[in-house]
């Protein structure tokens, strides 16, 4: 029961501090102050303010609440769902996640807190969606740096993209992934690990470890590529008529991904999992037109 009334008045006093055109808002209280200096714990209360569209406020905010120094950040749903999913907002997804709900019009933050930690469909789909065009596009920059002859370069991003490689063998096992993605796969079946380290203790020459990881990436990456990009195929196969790409990308279901929408498009139609219609029939042409993309 005290605990209760402690989060009861913790609400209260900073829920006043929130900008009544929100929807919602978290709000983080540090309890370790062994770890100041580490950004979310240099503050003694973190609070996340979600609108419903784009903020008027400014994105970050510091000021002094009640003696305490107080760390405000201001981000729309669709942008606080987007860094669920990339994961690389790492002081704003702590809060969000491990904060107290001070305001939440709705019910609308419960509600994707409860989905994101249930590993809900469509966020699954979608992290998987994105992690993979992540290890494509670390593949691709590495085999051009290897083209280019900058072989340490490539041997630096391939190993970058093990750690894309491995947050997709935890997302295919239904395991969200942390930032210990090694300690996560530590006793999973899986080949990343084994890769890591002929990356780092071969005796073989640093071009011949670029080569033989190539290989790997370009195997898992064939294997992985139309169950990664089930969410895009099944919208494209949706309608009868070929998409562009600016389609698909306004499209709901794709708009979280849609930043990685064009890399792994390109590679479905490399690999004819896809095809494309350079002049659409239903549309006269005035010099240029658009590509369109559909199923068989």
């Amino acid at each position: 029961m005290e605990g209760n009334v402690e989060l009861t008045n913790f609400s209260f006093y900073y829920g006043n501090t929130v900008d009544e055109e929100a929807v919602g808002a978290i709000a983080y209280r540090n309890s370790d102050k062994r770890q100041q200096g580490l950004l979310v714990y240099d503050f003694e209360v973190n609070i996340v303010v979600v609108y419903d569209g784009t903020p008027d406020e400014p994105p970050i905010q510091h000021s002094i609440v009640g003696g305490e120094r107080c760390q405000v950040v201001s981000i729309g749903l669709d942008d606080l769902h987007r860094e669920l999913l990339s994961g690389t907002h790492k002081v704003l997804i702590k809060c969000f996640l491990e904060g107290d709900i001070i305001k939440d019009d709705q019910d609308r933050l419960s509600n994707l807190r409860r989905d994101f930690l249930r590993f809900a469909e469509p966020f699954r789909e979608q992290k998987l969606f994105i992690g993979f065009a992540h290890f494509l596009q670390k593949y691709i920059d590495a085999k051009m740096l290897l083209k280019e002859e900058r072989v340490l370069d490539a041997y630096h991003t391939l190993l970058e993209g093990l750690h894309y490689w491995g947050q997709l063998e935890l997302i295919e096992r239904g395991i969200h992934p942390e930032s210990a993605v090694w300690e996560q796969i530590t006793g999973l079946n899986t080949p990343v690990r084994k890769l890591y380290e002929e990356l780092t203790v071969s005796t073989e020459t640093l071009g011949q470890r670029v080569e033989l990881a190539l290989l790997a990436y370009e195997f898992s990456m064939i294997s992985k590529l139309e169950s990664s990009s089930a969410l895009l195929l099944r919208v494209l196969r949706s309608r009868r008529n070929p998409w562009t790409i600016q389609e698909l990308i306004l499209h709901p279901e794709l708009a979280p991904v849609g930043k990685e929408l064009p890399i792994v498009m390109r590679k479905l139609v490399y690999q004819s999992l896809v095809k494309e219609v350079p002049i659409w029939r239903g549309v006269r042409s005035y010099g240029s037109e658009a590509i369109r993309y559909y199923i068989d």
